[in-house]
């Protein structure tokens, strides 16, 4: 009877030796799992995501069908790239953009160019009075990559200066300085002016100034295909409520006309505001070679968006070469 209580008991302690012991492996491979996916987590960073977009031309994107090896993500296509977090996260609208939005929906974040380089006595200057305006966003929400009208300024310059036309962009997180000020998100347009300002400033080579914004409709009014190949569509706003707006006018309708003959269709032409309830001048006044280009809305993917960023480029070479 003893010697069978003795087993008994031994059988009782190798259960529970070896309850613990699963116990511990579990653990350690959980811990083990949760380290290695943060260690490729944080290797795959917005910067090396938009450094590969930078240097990846529109055409690899979206017609190839080839996997690209970055850390084994399938860059197929800007869809896997860029994926729809939450439409209308600035809630603007076509008409009175500047002035509607919810600030506590803003959800993308300020970067830094990721492919920076001096630029001599440059000629463009690429700003985004609303930095955090987002375009779609596919399925890498997990790499915390929100691609934005900032991005769109990023690709445009890559593809101006390959143009030899020499192009900076605004890194200036434009929310620093409306934080330090305790402005609201309306006042954009006030804290964009300074850094127009001091860009010009400090280079009297500047003559074309760009303020880069994103629509807000749905998808199939921002959306032209062509032949297969889809571009996000452009629009003009010219604010008509300073003196010799016309020739700002005239730029946006001859750049429009230009852009037109190189992919019809893809501008909608140009959008005169003014009146209550609208800026009306948009820094503007500033130069007489100042624009404000809409591309795309919420919905657009980003590889979309540089498709129209190459027509743009090409465009703009046109009617700076005349």
């Amino acid at each position: 009877m003893k010697r069978f209580k003795a087993k008994k008991k031994r059988k009782i302690k190798l259960v529970k030796v070896f309850i613990i012991l699963l116990l511990i492996y579990f653990s350690f491979s959980f811990c083990f799992k949760f380290l290695y996916q943060k260690k490729i987590k944080d290797k795959i960073s917005n910067k090396v995501i938009i450094n590969y977009l930078l240097k990846t031309s529109a055409n690899n994107m979206i017609e190839t069908n080839k996997n690209h090896d970055l850390f084994n993500i399938n860059f197929n296509s800007a869809n896997l790239l860029l994926k729809t977090s939450l439409n209308n996260l600035i809630d603007d609208s076509a008409v009175v953009f500047e002035d509607s939005y919810n600030e506590d929906t803003i959800v993308t974040k300020y970067f830094e160019d990721p492919n920076k380089y001096v630029v001599n006595k440059p000629l463009i200057y690429l700003y985004n009075s609303h930095q955090l305006e987002e375009y779609s966003n596919s399925n890498v929400n997990m790499y915390n990559t929100s691609p934005n009208v900032l991005m769109a300024s990023y690709i445009l310059k890559e593809k101006l200066n390959d143009l030899n036309i020499p192009t900076i962009v605004e890194e200036t997180d434009i929310n620093e300085i409306l934080n330090i000020n305790n402005w609201k998100y309306s006042y954009s347009y006030k804290a964009s002016r300074l850094l127009i300002e001091d860009a010009l400033s400090k280079n009297d080579t500047l003559k074309y100034l760009i303020d880069i914004h994103r629509d807000s409709i749905s998808k199939n009014s921002t959306t032209l295909t062509i032949d297969n190949k889809s571009y996000a569509k452009v629009l003009f706003v010219v604010g008509i409520e300073y003196d010799g707006y016309e020739t700002n006018l005239n730029l946006a309708q001859k750049l429009s006309d230009i852009i037109n003959s190189k992919c019809d269709n893809l501008s909608k032409g140009v959008l005169e505001k003014g009146g209550k309830g609208n800026n009306g001048v948009y820094n503007q006044d500033l130069s007489s070679n100042a624009l404000l280009i809409e591309i795309g809305g919420p919905d657009n993917t980003i590889d979309e968006v540089t498709n129209t960023l190459s027509v743009i480029a090409d465009s703009l070479y046109d009617l700076i070469k005349e």
